[in-house]
């Protein structure tokens, strides 16, 4: 091969760019050359269009590690990325985000990144330099190149030229992948606002209907309740004492159903009624009545734990019977086939501030990704016919007007309800 023809190839093999310290914002020319290989350019501009950005700042940093360990396949490439909490604003992140640490290092070499220096990445090598990733000065993310070949410690060598712009192109890549993951989120939550507007015109058009509903059952469910208390008079204190009983249920079911159907149609207002103190173990006692037949049906075992001298609760007395009517029932529903337990116990805060009531069944209990939704309006899981998805919404309605809070939870083996109401003084 002639000299001209030899001369023309290296000068193929290699390029010549300006060597750049490096820079918050970009990298800025010096006026000395450097000799840069053009296949540790090519690689690192094909692995800047191919980051995984899509994927999250974890595959990115991974991905250009290996990137960069394949470049340069004698040295150790690691890198420290660092996710500050997003509650948090400090001028320096570094040792309150969580750290991830990632490594790469040739094969057969892993003894060199291990070591008892907590400075270093790869303690088994004669230099190891640490770069700043670009992607947000106080972020404290960190690339590592570790090498035993001295010219790591030269700014103009071509391996750090490289380096520095692989820190470039990662804090681009960590950038984008905050970005993406925010446009995500956003959209996410843009269709769970559009489903929120869909179930507030579900529950403006169920408004419309209620109104109907409760004009075409007042009539009845008034004279169900009249009679009742005629047959009740008929009876006479000296009647059968099953009959007076199941007389009495009928009534107070009829007048439930009465109350329910007008409370319906004002379930966006305030309610008329006036609080009272109430005794929470009665309320509960009663709603144990109304479903005494749905918890025979599935063989539900009741236990009570009440907490002695409990002061009672400043709230209206047929509210907050719906509220345990409506999770006796649920707790019912999800109970296994051969019968079940549901516990109810009450007991005051420590400082007699608050009373709270726990409601525990041993059903199939509640899935992680329906805690969130459980108390939306229209929300149920029950495929067989039995939910409207409005028992637990109008629980919680009716709980945020007395000034109370409710959550749901999962339970060894079923589900909990944990309501914590203001104790009157």
């Amino acid at each position: 091969m002639s000299r001209s023809a030899r001369s023309d190839r290296e000068s193929s093999e290699r390029v010549t760019v300006s060597s750049v310290p490096i820079s918050r914002e970009t990298l800025v020319p010096l006026t000395s050359a450097v000799d840069v290989e053009a296949a540790w350019l090519d690689r690192l501009v094909v692995a800047a269009c191919e980051m995984p950005v899509s994927e999250g700042q974890t595959a990115v940093i991974e991905f250009m590690v290996r990137s960069l360990g394949e470049i340069f396949p004698d040295c150790g490439v690691g890198a420290c990325l660092v996710e500050p909490p997003a509650s948090l604003s400090t001028p320096d992140l570094r040792a309150l985000g969580e750290q991830q640490l990632f490594k790469y290092v040739p094969e057969g070499e892993e003894r060199r990144g291990v070591g008892m220096d907590p400075t270093r990445l790869f303690p088994g090598y004669a230099y190891e330099r640490v770069l700043d990733v670009l992607d947000d000065p106080a972020s404290g993310s960190t690339l590592h190149l570790a090498s035993d070949d001295p010219q790591l410690e030269d700014d103009e060598s071509p391996m750090m030229h490289v380096a520095r712009r692989a820190a470039l192109a990662t804090g681009r890549g960590l950038g984008l992948a905050r970005g993406h993951a925010k446009a995500t989120l956003d959209a996410r939550d843009l269709r769970a606002l559009n489903s929120h507007m869909v179930q507030a015109e579900k529950l403006a058009s169920l408004g419309q209907i209620a109104a109907g509903v409760v004009h075409e059952l007042n009539n009845p469910l008034t004279s169900i309740v009249a009679y009742t208390d005629w047959l009740l008079r008929k009876q006479g204190p000296n009647g059968d004492p099953d009959s007076l009983e199941r007389l009495r249920r009928i009534g107070e079911s009829a007048g439930r159903i009465l109350r329910f159907t007008r409370d319906l149609v004002a379930y966006a207002r305030p309610s008329s009624e006036v609080p009272v103190p109430v005794s929470l173990h009665t309320v509960i006692e009663q709603a144990l009545a109304f479903c005494e037949h749905v918890l025979a049906q599935h063989g539900a075992e009741v236990q009570r734990d009440f907490a002695e001298g409990v002061p009672p609760v400043l709230g209206m007395h047929e509210q907050l019977v719906q509220v345990f009517v409506n999770l006796f029932t649920n707790a019912c529903h999800a109970m296994p086939a051969d019968g079940g337990r549901l516990l109810v116990s009450s007991q005051l805060s420590a400082q007699g501030s608050h009373l709270h009531v726990i409601v525990e069944d041993n059903g199939h209990g509640i899935s992680l990704e329906h805690l969130p939704q459980i108390f939306a309006p229209f929300f149920t899981t029950k495929v067989d016919g039995r939910g409207t998805g409005l028992g637990l919404s109008i629980v919680k309605n009716i709980m945020d007007n007395h000034g109370a809070e409710i959550r749901a939870e999962r339970a060894d083996g079923g589900a909990r309800f944990v309501l914590v109401f203001p104790a009157r003084s």
